[in-house]
């Protein structure tokens, strides 16, 4: 279900910039606006401008999420969870256990005010995890109904790309706001590892300090009148602020920022044009060690003008993180040869705090929003005049291309879908191919082999286990058929060759229940018909096909219950499992397994209460799909018996 955004106006803007520049120099970690109306709140969290709270360890300073926190925040299917920056999400914590912050957003909540949530540089890092934690909790788990956004100005990237996944699988991309000046070094900075910085950070520090100490000496009330005052003087005269030695710091910064950015749009472009690389693949993983850092959310790049100071800047609102990605770094690039590299490492890191003027003459520039389906058009135009892409014009033609591959992924997996659209019935065309198999008719033929054993001296599970019968065999065949067509979507989900939020689509979250809990039982009939796990001493469960798993986890995440690995299609492999101990005992003795029966058959109960809350819901049977293991329950407790009895 797609959550409501919060609508932004200019005055929001303006308001969450004010916020941001006086969260600055605040006593704690984050201010409240005075302004808050009965309908908004508006929180700004402060960035930390301390070398040590840049990076944590030597690399990059990734580290894994909070699935407690953030359990949406990675990839469903495989459960691999996002990084993010180490120090920020320490930040972030520390936050949760403040009592008053918790207590301050609690009571909004239930006032159902609209929040939203800012920062600049590295408090608008700390802004998008508290929206992203307040998205998951408040309104994925908890459905509250207010409007939760976020605005930040050049903060850095602080996810990886399975966090960007995520968010644009949610479909919350669009409560994100991030404001990025055309050269502003910060939002590229995370791209950079330690190592290659490290010695230049004290000297970054330094800068950002002098310009947060010059806040401070503004007056109070003088600070909400910024926006109607035209700028007139310099922001900082950086000859005074540096010497030479700072000066080398600065240029080396800006060039390592730089290198590494080409490095990471260069990798991400080439994996756009040839996605099924292995021997990329392998480099990457193997030898080059590249940022984790993504884009998400929307990205408005505010590039320069041409003319007099008053000339409006051109703003691009991109929507789609990997086309955002390339232009993080083909937009710092230098404008001309002549252009000194030491002066523009300045002008770039000056930048960070050049919103003010931006925010006060342009807002947010909605008419000059680029979408991805038009983006031929943009770069491809012979008219370098045209308004509303001149600044992708004047790209060079490496970028262009970038953007372009980006564009061609995006296309490639909406046809993938619609691949998978042709093996199902409701998007199937009335003349198919006689070699298209619809997973909805292969499904009904099982599920009528499962009625015709329901009232008989043996079920489904144990006539297919037994394949005594021609229609025993016919349903086998069925199961291969059936797994091939999921086996090909599971395949693509790995590869990432489907639209992020193809996990999250209702009608393939559905399908897949249905076929999880009418197949799986096959499945696991079939491994214990052949005594699988007898030679090698594996599990079912550790060999459990993907196919499962996958399908498994869409449905939890989609109700909201966790992740468990037993479910209600496969606990029968629990218990034939324990039926071999009982038999041949290896691990568990017999009062162990009844421990354990006894749990699975409570387990089964809440399952069976679950299914029938839904199928009165949807007006359907519930025992039309899941097998509830009645007949290989009975022989384990007779097992259990005659074992007692021995």
């Amino acid at each position: 279900m797609e959550v409501v955004k919060l609508s932004l106006t200019n005055e929001h803007i303006k308001e969450t910039w004010i916020l941001s520049m006086k969260a600055h120099n605040h006593e704690e970690d984050y201010v409240l606006s005075k302004k808050a109306s009965m309908e908004l709140l508006i929180v700004s969290f402060k960035g930390s401008m301390e070398v040590d709270d840049f990076y944590q360890g030597d690399h990059f300073g990734e580290t894994n999420v909070d699935d407690k926190l953030f359990p949406s925040l990675q990839r469903l299917a495989e459960g691999q969870l996002a990084k993010v920056n180490g120090l920020a999400l320490q930040k972030f914590k520390e936050l949760l256990n403040n009592p008053k912050f918790k207590s301050e957003v609690e009571a909004a909540v239930k006032k159902g005010k609209n929040i939203l949530f800012t920062g600049h540089s590295f408090g608008g890092a700390i802004a998008s995890l508290v929206t992203l934690w307040m998205l998951d909790q408040y309104i994925r788990i908890l459905k509250s109904k207010i409007q939760i956004g976020c605005v930040t100005f050049g903060s850095p990237l602080v996810g990886d790309e399975i966090l960007t996944h995520a968010v644009r699988r949610e479909k919350w991309a669009g409560h994100f706001t991030h404001f990025v000046m055309e050269h502003d070094i910060v939002p590229r900075m995370m791209l950079a590892p330690k190592t290659s910085v490290e010695k230049h950070l004290p000297t970054i520090s330094k800068f950002f300090k002098h310009k947060v100490n010059t806040l401070s000496t503004k007056k109070p009330n003088k600070l909400t009148n910024i926006f109607s005052k035209p700028r007139t003087e310099q922001a900082i005269d950086l000859d005074q602020l540096v010497d030479d030695k700072d000066r080398k710091d600065v240029e080396g910064f800006f060039e390592n920022v730089l290198n590494n950015a080409l490095t990471v749009a260069s990798h991400d472009a080439f994996d756009f044009m040839e996605p099924t690389n292995s021997i990329m693949e392998k480099l990457s993983n193997d030898f080059v060690k590249i940022s984790p850092y993504r884009p998400f959310g929307v990205y408005v790049f505010c590039t320069r003008g041409e003319g007099p100071s008053t000339t409006p800047k051109q703003q691009l609102v991109v929507e789609n993180p990997n086309a955002a990605l390339q232009l993080l770094f083909y937009l710092l690039q230098l404008p001309n040869e002549d252009q000194s590299v030491a002066q523009f490492a300045h002008e770039s890191l000056a930048e960070n705090f050049g919103y003010e003027e931006e925010v006060n003459k342009n807002g947010l520039q909605l008419e000059n929003r680029v979408n991805l389906k038009d983006l031929n058009g943009h770069l491809l135009t012979s008219n370098s005049t045209r308004g509303d892409s001149k600044a992708l014009f004047e790209l060079n033609a490496s970028a262009k291309w970038c953007l372009l591959a980006v564009e061609e992924a995006e296309k490639r997996k909406v046809k993938n879908m619609d691949q998978i659209k042709k093996s199902m019935k409701k998007y199937s065309s009335n003349v198919k191919e006689s070699t298209t198999k619809i997973i909805e008719d292969l499904l009904g033929e099982v599920i009528e082999y499962k009625n015709k054993h329901s009232d008989g001296s043996i079920d489904y599970y144990e006539a297919f286990k037994l394949q005594n019968e021609h229609e025993d065999f016919k349903a086998n065949v069925n199961r291969l058929e059936q797994a091939k067509i999921w086996d090909v979507i599971v395949e693509m989900v790995r590869r990432k060759d489907l639209p992020d939020e193809f996990e999250v689509w209702d009608e393939l979250v559905e399908l897949g229940t249905r076929f999880r809990r009418v197949y799986e039982p096959l499945d696991i009939a079939n491994y214990f018909r052949h005594s699988k796990g007898e030679d090698t001493g594996a599990k079912y469960m550790t060999v459990r096909p993907k196919r499962y798993k996958f399908t498994q986890r869409w449905h939890q995440h989609a109700n909201v219950t966790g992740f468990e690995l037993v479910s209600e299609s496969n606990f029968v492999a629990e218990v034939e499992e324990l039926m071999n101990e009982v038999i041949k005992p290896k691990n568990k003795t017999i009062g162990q397994v009844e421990n354990d029966l006894a749990s699975l058959k409570n387990k089964i109960k809440v399952w069976k209460c679950d299914e029938k809350k839904l199928a009165e819901a949807k007006q359907k049977k519930a025992k039309e799909y899941v097998f509830w293991g009645e007949s290989v329950l009975t022989k384990l407790e007779k097992k259990l018996a005659e074992a007692k009895q021995t």
